[in-house]
Formats: structure tokens, sequence, C-alpha cells
């Protein structure tokens, strides 16, 4: 014959493991002091680099321009010093009235060409070279009465 067990006997067992169990350390941690890591702080050690491959290495050289070069208009020589990969061609180019708006025959703006080959110098020089974006639509006009800042600061007549 089975005889069971009443959960009123149990009740107590459970109460006293409920009360020891809590205090005790894992026996994976008995003895071993507290947990500290093993490896050094790693804010003492100078990070890595973002891209390890561009820290040594150089811009290629450029390339020479051709024979007719100086028969270029300005957005033409800058398109090709950007073919070319030559900054400083691409700088007297913006400084002689290049459009950095123009399109190629590829239909790519200076910045976009520049991109897409890979001609970072020239791209952030051409980032640093272009102004605000002209706005499409006028100024609005002045409100009669109200003081702008061509009025502003001088007594009524």
């Amino acid at each position: 014959m089975r005889r069971s067990i009443s959960p009123t006997r149990l009740l107590p067992l459970a109460a006293l493991a409920a009360m020891l169990l809590p205090g005790l350390p894992a026996m994976a941690q008995m003895g071993r002091g507290p947990m500290t890591p093993n490896a050094p702080a790693a804010s003492s050690a100078a990070p890595p680099p973002a891209l390890p491959g561009l820290a040594t290495r150089n811009a290629p050289p450029a390339i020479p321009p051709d024979a007719n070069f100086n028969n270029l208009g300005p957005t033409e020589a800058l398109f090709d010093s950007i073919n070319r990969g030559d900054l400083a061609s691409a700088r007297d180019a913006v400084s002689r009235g290049a459009d950095l708006n123009g399109h190629n025959v590829l239909g790519l703006t200076p910045l976009e060409s520049a991109v897409d080959q890979g001609r970072n110098a020239i791209a952030f020089f051409l980032l640093s070279a272009r102004g605000a974006v002209p706005s499409s639509a006028p100024p609005p006009p002045p409100l009669p009465g109200a003081e702008g800042p061509a009025t502003a600061g001088r007594a009524a007549p």
C-alpha cells in the first residue's frame, strides 16, 4: 500500500530549504573570493584604428594633363581634374568659375563624380567650396511700418 505525503508535512521542509539556500553561494563559486576580471583595463590600451590600411596609405600621384588641357572651360577642366585625381587642378578650375552643379556626359555633378571615383580629397574640397543652396523664391518684401535691418537704428524723420 502506498502512503501519500500530505502537503502540511512538506511545508516546514520547504520553508527550511527556502531560508538556507539563498544564503549559500553556488558550488562553482565556493572558495574563489570576489569576482575580478582577468584582462587588464581596456582604457589603458589605445583603441585600434578605424581603417587600419588607410593610416599609412598615400594618395596615388595625379595623372598629368593632356596637351589641350588649357583649352578646356572651367567646368570641363574640373571634371578632367577629377578624372585624373589632381586636387590642384580642381582648385584652379573652381577658382576660374567652374559650375559645381554642372553635369558631365554621364549626368553626374562634380561632387558625385569625385565620390564615384573615390577621389576623397577632391570630394571634401568640393563640399567645402559649395556655398549655401540658393532659394528659388525671392525674399518676401518688407512689411510696411516694420523696422528691418536696413532701417534699424535710424531715427524717424
